[in-house]
């Protein structure tokens, strides 16, 4: 006598088979599939990084290319920090007509270095010699002056006497200058100044050198194409 066991299939293979006819059941028609609207917005990670990608300013490719080092190291915080507010608030453009130790408050851009500020054109220049710097030495360039209302020159002039020039005649007036600090003008640091300065826009005029027709000082920088422009007007005789 033959006898057929019968032998019951496993659960997971009803289960399985289930699963199966329950993912084809909801599974759209091929038509279905066709017809459905498309969704071309880009995931949320690539969106976020695009808009990351925005908020870079031009001053970070320039430093990037004239370094040919773009994976240098960051500026510290309160540099960065300044950076970012140069890049969004200042235009660089200066408008109208300006008095030597008036300048507006439009007319004026923050430096890197708190409280500093200058002329909004030679702010823009002077970043970008100030991210150079940093490229080779890690470190922002020192800062002791920069724009200087008729006030400040004036007690300043009490102070240093004929190292100081008239209120109304400093180049410091037009928003034109910066005072470096010894780190920066000397030694190492100062002889890369020298040589690469002009090339950012900056220069230790002549008669701030030794043998020039004012007093030595060989930590104040100006912007040259700023001084250029009021080579017709009256100036202070060389004095910072």
């Amino acid at each position: 006598m033959l006898t057929i066991a019968m032998v019951a299939a496993p659960a997971w293979v009803a289960v399985s088979a289930e699963a199966k006819a329950r993912t084809a059941e909801d599974l759209p028609t091929t038509l279905e599939a066709l017809a459905a609207p498309v969704d071309l917005s880009p995931p949320q990670a690539l969106a976020a990084m695009a808009d990351r990608g925005r908020g870079q300013t031009s001053r970070d490719a320039f430093r990037d290319s004239s370094s040919g080092n773009p994976t240098a190291a960051s500026p510290d915080p309160a540099t960065a920090a300044a950076e970012q507010r140069v890049a969004t608030t200042c235009s660089g453009v200066v408008k109208g007509p300006q008095i030597n130790g008036r300048l507006t408050v439009e007319d004026l851009c923050d430096l890197w270095q708190p409280p500093y500020k200058d002329r909004a054109d030679a702010v823009v220049s002077a970043f970008t010699l100030n991210d150079a710097f940093e490229q080779r030495f890690g470190r922002a360039m020192c800062l002791t002056s920069g724009y200087r209302n008729l006030e400040e020159q004036a007690a300043l002039r009490i102070t240093r006497g004929g190292l100081a020039a008239p209120p109304g005649t400093s180049n410091h007036g037009w928003g034109l200058a910066i005072d470096f600090c010894p780190s920066t003008y000397t030694g190492t640091a100062g002889a890369w100044l020298k040589k690469n300065g002009p090339t950012y826009g900056w220069d230790n005029p002549s008669w701030a050198r030794p043998g020039g027709v004012g007093p030595y000082e060989p930590w104040h920088w100006e912007f040259v194409a700023g001084v250029k422009a009021l080579a017709g007007a009256a100036q202070g005789g060389g004095e910072s």
